[in-house]
């Protein structure tokens, strides 16, 4: 998956700078204001670019992290696998202890309720009624060996049952700190997972945009060399402007929705904005803001529809995402006559103008000439 969307933006992006030169060859010698737009739209894919390569690296480190934690988790399935058959002998081992200490308890038990059932036959019995004293002794070392093997039987199989279940324990542990330990890797690797998965969507979306970007930037070229070819020329070079504060472009509304300068946006993410937005209803008047001369009406990638005014002395204003036209490339206006309304063409989430300003073919805040 990333490799193959870092071929289709390098694909890309080689197709962006050959329509860019294209562009810059067949506008050669005419004003510099055609080469503004797509100098703003590569600025923004050199930036998503950046983003994409930053995101890739994450996405990159998360899936090695991944592999990591499911390495940890195989190799403490293995030794909790090995503690649990570990466990298994010795709970079998630990039965059988405990069978044989029973066992051995059952035969001394046996032994003193038959010393008891039959009274005078004891021990004290077996010794009173020896017959001479080497009898006697030979009787008193019996049955001190007698007691000595019940002992030493006893407590060697309490002894052997101690141990076991002794390991018993401590394996029962050990394979208790695994299963925590794999539980905790688990829980770590679906955090690592979830995470891993918002930057992969992240990434195809960024994706996405500089695809769209890519696109807006080859169109937008595409149109300049086309233009320029069709002799559409600016009269910026050779006249000057005079006309004095411009006028606002939509008076139906006042309401700016977006300013000029670095904002998010729905479409780009965090972009340079090169003009404002003023929001209105659709198929509102958008006016001249200057006497001039209309030098481009149509499509323009992202901005929808949109008309471009040369007002001389390199001043030209562009109106975008227009629903339609009233005026035609070539057309002199008037400052406050109607050229386009309103819409919601291109990248837009709304109907709204986006208004934008360029002195000798770079980017001015609005507000300066309002």
């Amino acid at each position: 998956m990333q490799t193959r969307v870092v071929f289709l933006v390098m694909k890309k992006k080689t197709a962006v700078i050959i329509s860019f030169m294209l562009a810059i060859c067949f506008s050669f010698g005419s004003t510099a204001v055609y080469a503004t737009p797509l100098s703003e739209l590569q600025d923004e894919i050199d930036q998503k670019q950046e983003e994409l390569k930053e995101g890739q690296a994450k996405e990159k480190d998360l899936s090695n992290q991944v592999n990591s934690l499911e390495e940890t988790i195989y190799e403490l399935n293995d030794q909790i696998e090995t503690s649990e058959g570990e466990l298994e002998v010795l709970k079998k081992d630990l039965k059988e202890a405990q069978e044989k200490v029973d066992a051995q308890n059952e035969e001394l038990g046996i032994r003193l309720r038959a010393m008891y059932k039959n009274g005078s036959v004891g021990f004290m019995d077996v010794l009173m009624n020896s017959n001479s004293f080497s009898e006697f002794l030979t009787n008193m070392d019996l049955v001190q060996k007698i007691y000595a093997s019940d002992k030493d039987v006893l407590e060697e199989l309490q002894d052997s049952h101690d141990k076991i279940e002794k390991k018993k324990n401590k394996v029962e542990k050990l394979s208790k700190e695994l299963k925590d330990s794999k539980q905790v890797a688990q829980a770590n690797m679906e955090t690592v997972e979830a995470e891993k998965q918002k930057i992969a969507k992240d990434n195809e979306k960024t994706a996405a945009m500089l695809d769209d970007l890519e696109n807006e930037a080859a169109a937008e070229a595409a149109r300049l060399a086309s233009s320029a070819q069709s002799g559409e020329t600016s009269s910026s070079s050779t006249s000057s402007y005079g006309g004095g504060a411009f006028a606002w472009p939509v008076p139906s509304s006042q309401n700016v929705s977006s300013g000029y300068g670095w904002r998010i946006c729905p479409f780009h993410g965090r972009e340079f904005h090169g003009g404002i937005d003023v929001a209105a209803n659709g198929g509102a008047a958008i006016v001249a803001c200057a006497d001039g001369k209309v030098i481009s009406v149509g499509w323009n990638g992202g901005f929808g529809n949109s008309i471009k005014v040369d007002h001389g002395g390199g001043l030209v204003t562009m109106y975008n995402h227009c629903s339609g036209f009233a005026a035609s490339v070539g057309q002199t206006v008037s400052k406050g006559q109607t050229i386009a309304y309103v819409g919601t063409t291109g990248s837009s989430t709304g109907n709204h103008l986006d208004f934008r300003v360029f002195k000798d073919g770079t980017t001015q805040n609005p507000f300066s000439y309002l």
